[in-house]
């Protein structure tokens, strides 16, 4: 966790233009929506795909409101921390840069819904590993929304979540590469009997706090009682691709 390290301005900044691009498509009814996801255009379903539940990529955003997510690791120098921090591989900008607007309200529409655990690799990429910059426009965590992580090492997660390169057969729900993993061992049955359950931790975060961690970290969105304010965080993604998940 760092705290204080984003500049306040910049993510204001960042959230009043997500709102604005989220206004401008307020009134689309669930009807038109469904209609855009059976479009024959590939863009215009992608951003349906994710707009509907509350997410938008970095080029999408940075078209709209002139500025990029990779802002807030840049200016504060997070973004050279990172290539020193890995000198084996060089730093690429992620494609799969998003914010995310969550709320526990039912329907609220253009909300994404509390996300149970998971690691990034087994959506985004299985032969790399990435690190995510988390960062809530926010104070979240008490009132809103916030994160919990599974504190537990790389090559731990790694290894509890049995990754597989080759991958295992792919089940009915499967998808991305969730068949690279065991995700059944992501479920709170599982981390109970693994005694992991009291490495989960619910940190609060004030607006400028960053949580930093790799893709091969279990997390899940912290929603409990209370929270009845929505929340909207950046995860910015910096890939390291001489840097194999079997590392």
């Amino acid at each position: 966790m760092l705290r204080n390290v984003a500049d306040p301005e910049l993510l204001d900044r960042i959230r009043q233009k997500i709102d604005e691009l989220f206004a401008k498509y307020a009134d689309v009814t669930a009807e038109r929506i469904e209609q855009y996801l059976a479009s024959d255009d590939p863009s215009e379903r992608d951003f349906w795909l994710t707009f509907r539940i509350g997410q938008v990529y970095e080029r999408t955003f940075r078209e709209f409101a002139g500025v990029s997510f990779f802002e807030i690791i840049r200016n504060n120098g997070l973004y050279d921390l990172a290539a020193r921090a890995f000198p084996e591989s060089q730093i690429e900008e992620s494609q799969i840069c998003n914010c995310r607007r969550m709320t526990a309200e039912e329907t609220a529409k253009l909300f994404d819904r509390p996300l149970g655990f998971h690691v990034d690799a087994q959506y985004h990429f299985v032969d790399r590993l990435s690190i995510n910059f988390w960062t809530p426009l926010m104070a979240c965590g008490k009132t809103a929304p916030g994160i919990k992580v599974v504190l537990l090492g790389a090559r731990d997660t790694r290894d509890y979540l049995e990754f597989s390169l080759a991958g295992y057969e792919k089940k009915p729900t499967d998808i991305a590469h969730e068949h690279h993993f065991r995700t059944e061992k992501e479920q709170l049955e599982s981390l109970r009997k693994h005694n992991l359950i009291e490495c989960i931790w619910t940190p609060e975060f004030n607006k400028g706090d960053i949580l930093v961690f790799s893709s091969l970290t279990m997390h899940a969105t912290h929603c409990a009682n209370g929270m009845t304010e929505p929340r909207t965080s950046v995860e910015v993604r910096l890939n390291m691709p001489s840097i194999p998940l079997t590392f």
